[in-house]
């Protein structure tokens, strides 16, 4: 960070300031927990910058879709065409493209390929969770965009971690599937009601998506029952999001459906 223009690192700092993107920002604290959790080995100060600047990543580019650009996904992939980042006069005008190319500065040049790929797998999920006509597609669509999210962050600071930890990626990725759906629970209502869902929700399928919770949260929290009250701050700390609130319409704007990304951990 301190090698970027001086500009660039005051609008990153400016941004992880705001309130909006608060609880976007205190999710690298516990990932880091649970990599303390695990005993590994950790470059932690470095593993938190990246960590920094990929969740601020996403809580821009959730913010962007919530207005209603619908296409950023495509928009971020082409930026992302290129690692070499570029910090023109559109990433200073622009916050996802500054994020975006502040990003790349992070990611390692031999982890960049897979990156990649995973991100575009990532965003093929979220247009199939966009067309998902029953709870019960919505609720796989909404496990595959929590783990991708989190084997992406995975990927990032894997360089900082010595070598490969399966272990650690692979809970990730359960406690990513697990918070994207209790995501989904908390805003169900608010994406029905701003005509953002495919298909109706009714008690059933809120019931369906409380039970895919449970079931998953409670095998999670029997391997790992030290990391419970580490957990339960995290869905404390989402429901509590004052920004979550259900937003006004625009008057004489049509609801937009949002490719909604995933707060993990």
């Amino acid at each position: 960070m301190e090698n970027l223009p001086s500009d660039v690192r005051q609008a990153y700092h400016d941004l992880a300031d705001l309130p909006k993107y608060q609880h976007f920002v205190r999710i690298p604290d516990r990932i880091i927990q649970c990599i303390d959790y695990f005993g590994i080995s950790c470059d932690r100060a470095r593993a938190s910058e990246r960590l920094n600047a990929y969740y601020l990543f996403i809580g821009v580019v959730d913010d962007a879709i919530d207005s209603g650009r619908t296409g950023v996904g495509n928009m971020i992939l082409e930026y992302l065409s290129t690692p070499a980042p570029d910090f023109d006069y559109e990433a200073r005008h622009s916050s996802v493209k500054l994020l975006t190319e502040i990003l790349k500065v992070y990611i390692s040049e031999r982890a960049y390929p897979m990156m990649l790929d995973k991100l575009r797998e990532l965003y093929g999920e979220v247009v199939s969770e966009l067309g998902a006509t029953s709870v019960d597609l919505y609720i796989v669509h909404r496990k595959s965009v929590g783990a991708l999210t989190a084997e992406v962050s995975y990927l990032l600071i894997r360089p900082d971690l010595g070598h490969d930890q399966p272990t650690l990626c692979n809970f990730m990725k359960r406690v990513g599937a697990i918070g994207c759906l209790i995501d989904s629970l908390i805003d169900l209502k608010k994406d029905s009601r701003l005509g953002l869902l495919a298909f109706q929700p009714g008690i059933m399928d809120y019931a369906k998506l409380t039970v895919a919770i449970l079931r998953n949260g409670f095998r999670v929290s029997i391997r790992h029952p030290r990391l419970y009250g580490l957990f339960f701050r995290a869905v404390l700390d989402n429901m509590r999001d004052p920004f979550r609130q259900e937003p006004s319409p625009r008057p004489g704007s049509p609801p937009q459906r949002k490719d909604k990304a995933a707060s993990v951990a």
